[in-house]
């Protein structure tokens, strides 16, 4: 009966091992925070070798020779150098001034001067879609001499690290961003045609 006593003393008293169960307690938070900053480091790379491109793009654009979809093409191509797997995706459109961006089409005639589309009124038609309304598209394209263009590009890829399956966040990862300049006016520009309401 001595024996047993003495070997649970001796047991109790033991300490070897006892920073294992202190390790495995920070072992899981560590694991997240490193898993979480090379999650984040990559998706922040990627996010600056797209604004990158698109630099690259607008830099492209303002010479009046160059293709659209030359410049498409070399957007997606600087992407999957990092991210050999992503979907690329752009659009564009163009502006015959900065001011036409995201705001009423102007009219040009309004014969009562209430501001509002009446019969026989007319309104600077910058989307060419027939309609008096906001410009948030623009036209397709690139336009012409001194137009604007916007450039606007979303990057669609899977997570390189597990950690989503953990933390409840999807293992895709989705960034946009987006670029607008003034083309080089080698050429008249030009202006959008009126329409009238009938």
């Amino acid at each position: 009966m001595t024996i047993l006593p003495s070997r649970l003393r001796l047991l109790l008293g033991d300490r070897r091992g006892a920073s294992v169960p202190e390790f495995a307690l920070i072992l899981l938070p560590l694991c997240f925070i490193l898993f979480g900053g090379l999650e984040m480091g990559y998706q922040i790379y990627v996010r600056s070798v797209m604004l990158g491109a698109l630099e690259r793009a607008s830099r492209l654009t303002t010479v009046q020779t160059v293709d659209s979809t030359t410049i498409e093409s070399d957007i997606e191509t600087t992407i999957k150098r990092v991210v050999p797997s992503a979907s690329v995706e752009t659009t564009k459109s163009s502006f015959y001034q900065y001011s036409n961006i995201n705001a009423m089409e102007r009219l040009t005639k309004d014969a009562n001067g209430n501001g509002v589309l009446d019969s026989g009124d007319c309104w600077e038609d910058v989307n060419n879609n027939g309609i008096r309304d906001v410009a948030t598209t623009g036209l397709n394209g690139i336009g012409g001499a001194d137009d604007i263009v916007r450039y606007n590009t979303v990057v669609t890829y899977n997570r390189i690290l597990p950690l989503f399956r953990f933390i409840g966040i999807g293992n895709i990862a989705t960034l946009t961003a987006s670029t607008m300049m003034r083309r080089q006016p080698y050429e008249v520009q030009t202006i959008p045609t009126p329409k009238c309401k009938a």
